[in-house]
């Protein structure tokens, strides 16, 4: 939005469990958004300065960016933000963030998975459980489809399970995500 390649991170206090957010309104000039930073920023959590999981956050966080650049500006479709979030889980395991399982992330999403199982993926109620299944879906997802079914629906003119079900079509997988997700 700024003409500038330099993305901003702000490090500020948040509570305890966020590891940070992005804030879409920063997206936008401050003619549109009085608001906005008027720049691709991050948040994250100055309390995870010291974690092993700092990377992690802000590769979630930068995946968000990316599909903000990929379906609102290009596009002009706000992904569906359960998607958006499995996305955002699976960028610390594409960048091998999660090589280490008792330091990674996924290790904590595992943990809030178990605290609610019967959580759902496609009502995002913005809970710990959510990010436990999101990431837990993700993980699947690309184990058995590969990542190339992420990347395409990203690329896809839809959003959440009709992006999915378009990469399941495009990858020649005769599937679609209700067959996956069962």
């Amino acid at each position: 939005i700024d003409n500038d390649p330099i993305i901003t991170v702000l490090f500020h206090e948040m509570w305890e469990s966020a590891g940070g957010y992005t804030n879409y309104g920063d997206e936008f000039l401050r003619l549109q958004n009085p608001k906005s930073n008027a720049r691709e920023m991050v948040y994250l959590n100055a309390k995870n300065l010291q974690s092993p999981l700092l990377k992690s956050f802000l590769a979630h966080e930068f995946m968000h960016l990316i599909t903000f650049n990929q379906k609102n500006r290009l596009k002009d479709v706000t992904e569906e933000i359960w998607l958006n979030e499995v996305r955002a889980e699976y960028a610390p395991t594409l960048l091998g963030y999660d090589r280490s399982y008792e330091t990674s992330m996924i290790k904590q999403r595992v943990q809030n998975f178990i605290g609610d199982q019967t959580n759902s993926l496609s009502e995002w109620l913005n809970k710990t459980a959510d990010y436990g299944a999101t990431n837990l879906f993700s993980q699947y997802l690309v184990d058995q489809y590969g990542v190339q079914v992420l990347v395409d629906s990203l690329k896809s003119r839809h959003v959440g399970i009709a992006s999915l079900n378009e990469a399941f079509s495009q990858g020649k997988f005769e599937k679609n995500f209700r067959e996956v997700f069962s």
